[in-house]
């Protein structure tokens, strides 16, 4: 009956990771970085900020590799890039997948790029919302 019972504490010990949260702090006092970690390794929520304190970029990490929704901001809170990532292949890093859309500062979309088995289609847009079909200066 002893070995049953310490047979279940000791169980636990072994099955689960060990989780905890990594903070960074910029000199003026505000937070650099919230970064989850399993056993060493990101595994869950990501957020850095910008040093006035405005979120810099959040998304999720699973087994050190960038997933999902990640979402990139200006300094004035607005966004500035939004796509997905996906992790599954284990021999790449993460890689981009579907639509991202980047904006200028002011929230209007600068490019709007797809991408499909790899390959990115990307429009790019002015300022004014009209579609830039010679992108050189953008």
């Amino acid at each position: 009956m002893k070995k049953i019972i310490l047979f279940i504490f000791i169980i636990p010990l072994f099955s689960f990771g060990q989780s905890e949260v990594k903070l960074e702090y910029w000199d003026n006092g505000n937070i650099l970085s919230q970064v989850h970690y399993v056993d060493g390794v990101r595994d869950g929520s990501c957020r850095n900020y910008h040093k006035n304190g405005i979120l810099m970029d959040e998304g999720f990490y699973k087994d050190g590799k960038m997933t999902g929704i990640w979402i990139s901001y200006y300094d004035n809170g607005q966004t500035r890039v939004q796509g997905k990532y996906n992790h599954e292949n284990k021999n790449v890093n993460s890689e981009r997948i579907g639509t991202w859309v980047e904006y200028y500062t002011d929230g209007k979309i600068a490019i709007e790029s797809t991408i499909i088995d790899g390959k990115e289609n990307r429009k790019y847009f002015n300022q004014d919302g009209s579609e830039n079909t010679n992108p050189s200066g953008c």
